[in-house]
């Protein structure tokens, strides 16, 4: 909540130019700095017409830029427009020609502040957001039974909730695009039950705020022709309510040829990722637990034809040399997930083979229930310390290559890279205002060294979505979040209590 004192970026026409050293004047609160900005437009005359508004809705300047575009990495101040479309305009160093600052119907002065993409998630469940804390000394398998215990009796409805409370946490954390994993709908689930667990996520994202490509599991049962029934159904309803909002960027499927099913479940993905223009992210090669088994699955995803672009491997980190070789010649991706690996014993990826081989690669938070704090730059720094600590070398992973793989690389993974990942004109104005100055970290002396190892959450100050303004500091701008916690601890509550039921009627059977 911005206070009298904070040290946000200040909007004002009329803030003095700044350096790169934080600021330290005490800024006005922010409903009068936009009480300042409107008497500004109206006082203005003609320097500020309709055509320009329409043009240029948000300006801004003075910040540090790193905008990821590829080719121009490198750190800058200047400024960048945004369009009144959410798409950004312009991006460039130095001094914003007055022209320009006339023209803006808004301006946001980052002098002092980061200004970088928001960051992008390849590979997230956002509906286990409420299970924190939960098979803290298990590993993947003994985590997911600690989770399927609460999670077997969640209703519909709540996977609305759960997902709209995950969306606000992800927004506030900086995180402005998700590639989110469903859950599967229940056995039983039929009729409006059913397509509720399929199309409720869908609706939480829409409303929560953020952009997204949704991926849904094929059903626990049903023959290849009700699956495809299921998923046109999907697809044309989601076409239907949100087709034209731009948060919406497109469906997938989320595999399961990793969970023991069959070749011919992976064969049905396939048949499905062609038939619907979908891609496809499954799990594979995450659990230290049963290599060998994992590993010979490999020959499903060849004999299908399921390896190239659209398919990205979840984790994919108990691999063979083949396998990688093969993964990154047929155009595969793949998501690393460095703090849920970690919380899990899940391992450390070969980050330097994959890169060897040019395997493609993004990074993700996974579930909220295994990364907990869900937050991107102890994500970055995990990743780091993990893959340097492993290799033993500190020039293993640079901290270019960390910020790309959780902006623009993890963009590239889903295929979305035209639109999101990097602060370029034509793409979505997602971006975050990051303050080293709030608390002091020192001086700058690498920007992107700074940014990554030396920042954190407690710094970051605003995200914006298309342009616009969703959260500042730790609230989120137009969301009732009193609301959804209620929504949460009300039907948490429930849940367990039925838990505590099913588990006294069917006790676990006794360990040898």
């Amino acid at each position: 909540m911005s206070s009298p004192t904070s040290s946000s970026p200040s909007v004002s026409h009329s803030l003095p130019q700044a350096t790169l050293c934080p600021r330290s004047h005490s800024r006005p609160h922010r409903s009068r700095r936009l009480r300042l900005v409107v008497a500004w437009l109206l006082a203005s005359g003609p320097l500020v017409t309709a055509s320009a508004l329409a043009a240029e809705t948000l300006l801004v300047k003075n910040g540090l830029f790193l905008t990821q575009k590829p080719g121009a990495e490198a750190a800058f101040v200047g400024y960048m427009t945004v369009g009144a479309d959410g798409r950004i305009t312009a991006v460039a160093p130095g001094e914003v020609p007055p022209a320009t600052e006339a023209a803006a119907a808004q301006v946001l002065d980052a002098a002092g502040s980061f200004v970088a993409p928001g960051f992008v998630s390849a590979h997230s469940h956002l509906a286990n957001a409420q299970f924190r804390g939960l098979g803290h000394t298990q590993t993947l398998y003994g985590w997911s039974q600690a989770t399927s215990r609460l999670n077997r009796h969640t209703a519909p409805d709540d996977v609305y909730w759960f997902s709209l409370f995950a969306t606000h946490e992800f927004l506030r954390n900086g995180i402005t695009t998700v590639f989110d994993l469903t859950r599967a709908r229940p056995a039983d689930a039929t009729g409006d039950a059913a397509a509720a667990y399929d199309f409720d996520p869908v609706r939480a994202k829409i409303d929560g705020g953020i952009r997204f490509v949704n991926a849904v599991p094929l059903a626990p049962s049903g023959t290849p022709e009700e699956q495809s029934a299921r998923l046109a159904a999907l697809l044309a309803r989601a076409k239907t309510a949100y087709g034209e909002n731009p948060r919406y960027l497109k469906m997938a499927l989320s595999g399961a040829g990793h969970r023991g099913s069959s070749l011919e479940t992976v064969k049905l993905e396939v048949e499905l990722m062609r038939r619907f223009d979908l891609m496809n992210q499954s799990h594979y090669l995450e659990s230290p637990e049963g290599v060998p088994e994992q590993q010979a699955k490999f020959a499903w995803y060849v004999e299908a034809g399921a390896l190239g672009p659209d398919l990205i491997f979840g984790h994919f980190i108990h691999t063979t040399p083949e396998m990688v070789a093969m993964a990154a010649k047929t155009g595969a991706a793949m998501s690393w997930q460095p703090l849920s690996n970690g919380r899990l014993g899940s391992g450390v990826i070969d980050f330097a083979a994959y890169r060897a081989a040019g395997l493609r690669m993004g990074m993700g938070l996974d579930s909220h229930a295994c990364t907990d704090t869900c937050d991107p730059f102890v994500n970055m720094q995990t990743g780091l310390s993990l893959v340097r600590a492993t290799a033993k070398d500190s020039a293993v992973l640079s901290v270019h290559e960390l910020l790309r793989l959780h902006t623009l690389g993890a963009a590239e993974v889903m295929r979305v890279a035209d639109q999101i990942g990097s602060l370029e004109p034509g793409k979505f104005a997602d971006f975050v205002i990051v303050d080293p100055g709030d608390p002091y970290t020192g001086p700058i002396h690498d920007p992107v060294a700074h940014y990554v190892l030396a920042c954190g959450l407690r710094n970051l100050k605003q995200v914006y979505v298309g342009g616009r303004l969703v959260a500042e500091g730790t609230r989120l701008v137009g969301q009732d979040e009193k609301q959804v916690r209620t929504e949460i601890e009300t039907r948490v509550a429930r849940i367990r209590a039925q838990a505590d039921i099913a588990d006294r009627r069917f006790p676990a059977p006794a360990r040898p």
